[in-house]
């Protein structure tokens, strides 16, 4: 992927989700995306290095740069590497709306 278009697609990343909290959850050390206000989550990493990742968000967002999944399920995998300092192993799509980040 050209870097210039991949920096837009971080700085956007950054711009859509500078609202959305990143939450330790202790006790299975995952690291929740939510905006508390609207109930929404928008990826969830394990400590096992698996990633996921909200369908519906994520497939409308990249739209504007005419791609589709899986080509930017990448992307988003690295746009997570850069915020957390971690290493995604395995990203997967899921339409659930999680709720057990109310538990951390």
């Amino acid at each position: 992927m050209n870097i210039r278009i991949k920096k837009r697609i971080f700085d956007k990343l950054y711009n859509d989700l500078k609202h959305a909290e990143i939450i330790h959850c202790k006790d299975s050390g995952s690291i929740w995306f939510v905006d508390r206000d609207k109930r929404y989550f928008y990826l969830e990493y394990e400590k096992s290095g698996q990633l996921w990742w909200r369908y519906q968000f994520f497939d409308n967002f990249f739209l504007l740069f005419s791609m589709r999944e899986p080509e930017y399920e990448r992307v988003i995998a690295e746009w997570v590497e850069e915020v957390l300092n971690c290493k995604v192993d395995i990203a997967v799509s899921t339409s659930m709306n999680f709720t057990s980040w109310k538990r951390c």
